[in-house]
């Protein structure tokens, strides 16, 4: 989820020597899409391809970016819904999807219209079922499983503050917690998007808050409950940071974080939140999300969502996927 904010240029940033000793290079273009898709979360499946999901549109993209000319074909159209957010794989080759009926200027949606899916890959078509319509909120921003408890899902209501639980055997859903640090600013554009990224991960919840421009964590147990106090590893407004908000993240298998950015940016959070802003003007636009790739080749890959810019006429442009070759960048 981005906040609808102008595009601030910021000079490209070459990191050390890096560059001279590889052949892949440090990011890539993956694919872009046409007007009007503002891409705002992604997935790996395990064969390496890309799900990308759009508050702008109701349609589930797939794209392989190990292909020399990556393209982006619509996989599934949640009908009577105007976009899709969050996306997590819950069990092999099956993922949950958020969609809604979306007020994009505002990063909301309409009350009473977001809907919970599950979407399985495993056969030739995907079978989508419908998990449950969800009542009184107006976001559900990331979505995580909980490992070695499939059944359930977490999900980040960026503007209660709030982390709720869906169970997609039952449809049943509620907040699970809430904390001070959860919540936005206030209910304006550009301070209205809380907790925004999340994704579990060893036994805690880790998470962003874009409008107080934090990345935190707190320790869950095996049903999503809060059993201890929510930490926080890192400042968007530290003197490395200022300027930049926080959106979605992702890890590398050596546990930094990698936050998208906007306007231009990926931030590495080491797990003692020691920061390196990666700028790059050209090719970040307004990132969204990130997602660490999968199969042969492709574990030290990071694909990064670019939620797009606007144009005078406020139209979308430059919306897509971009990839960072990681370990030029520690």
């Amino acid at each position: 989820m981005k906040f609808l904010l102008p595009t601030i240029l910021f000079a490209p940033l070459v990191v050390g020597s890096a560059l001279l000793r590889k052949t892949v290079a440090p990011i890539r273009n993956i694919y872009t899409f046409g007007p009007g898709v503002f891409v705002e979360n992604i997935a790996v499946r395990s064969n390496s391809r890309l799900l990308t999901t759009s508050m702008s549109v109701p349609q589930l993209y797939q794209i392989d970016p190990t292909v020399a000319v990556p393209a982006a074909t619509a996989i599934y159209t949640f009908a009577s819904n105007t976009g899709t957010s969050g996306i997590a794989e819950v069990l092999p080759d099956i993922f949950a999807v958020v969609t809604g009926i979306w007020d994009l200027a505002n990063t909301r949606a309409v009350n009473n219209s977001i809907n919970v899916w599950t979407v399985n890959l495993n056969g030739a078509s995907p079978v989508v079922k419908n998990i449950c319509n969800v009542v009184n909120t107006t976001i559900f921003n990331a979505i995580s499983r909980i490992p070695g408890t499939p059944r359930l899902i977490l999900a980040a209501d960026s503007a209660l503050g709030a982390v709720w639980r869906v169970d997609l055997l039952t449809g049943a859903y509620g907040v699970a917690f809430s904390s001070p640090l959860f919540t936005p600013v206030s209910s304006a554009t550009g301070s209205n998007l809380g907790i925004n990224g999340m994704q579990v991960k060893d036994g805690y919840l880790y998470f962003t808050n874009s409008a107080q421009g934090l990345f935190g964590k707190v320790a869950i147990d095996s049903q999503g409950n809060k059993i201890g106090a929510v930490q926080i590893i890192s400042y968007s407004n530290a003197t490395s940071t200022t300027g930049l908000v926080y959106d979605d993240f992702s890890f590398d298998l050596s546990g930094n974080a990698w936050i998208a950015a906007h306007p231009a940016q990926a931030v590495k959070v080491t797990p003692a939140g020691v920061q390196t802003v990666i700028t790059n003007t050209t090719l970040f636009k307004n990132p969204t999300s990130a997602a660490r790739g999968r199969g042969a080749g492709q574990l030290t890959t990071m694909y990064v969502t670019n939620g797009g810019e606007f144009a005078p006429d406020f139209t979308l442009f430059n919306e897509g996927v971009v990839a960072i070759d990681v370990p030029q960048f520690l």
